[in-house]
């Protein structure tokens, strides 16, 4: 019984240390993400100026691909609710999703070989080699993130 209070204020601690650890990872700032390419990539103040511009121009043909992609989403989920996955509603959105997805993807890797073309050529590919696979596997389900 003597070894209770101690081992519970033990568990106590860690509860508290992991829910501490994870909420500092879940709430880094996209400034963190920034951080990492500019380090990661060893960035000069004008090579990052130009990606970082590049990005901002780039940000409302992301947005407007999110939010027509997620209608399209929409549109299917309901429909898989209430009509057979073989009727051509369905069909007609189905095939719009695989569009609007082929799109964003070819945008995305535009706008990736823009960025690549910022960095020295040695670091571009790299990044290439890093970012490309994320667009292609990517489902479009949820956001995508820098890293």
């Amino acid at each position: 019984m003597k070894r209770l209070l101690p081992f519970l204020l033990l568990i106590l601690a860690v509860a508290a240390s992991a829910y501490g650890v994870t909420r500092y990872l879940n709430t880094r700032t996209p400034a963190d993400q920034w951080s990492w390419l500019r380090r990661e990539f060893h960035l000069s103040d004008t090579q990052f100026a130009r990606i970082r511009a590049l990005h901002e121009a780039y940000q409302p043909v992301c947005a407007d691909h999110c939010s027509r992609i997620m209608a399209v989403q929409h549109r299917l989920d309901e429909l898989e609710g209430t009509t057979a996955k073989n009727s051509p509603a369905y069909l007609a959105a189905l095939k719009e999703w695989a569009e609007l997805k082929r799109e964003c993807n070819e945008a995305t890797l535009q706008h990736l070989r823009r960025v690549a073309r910022e960095m020295d050529p040695d670091q571009g590919s790299r990044y290439l080699a890093l970012m490309v696979p994320r667009v292609t596997q990517f489902d479009h389900r949820a956001p995508r993130g820098v890293r």
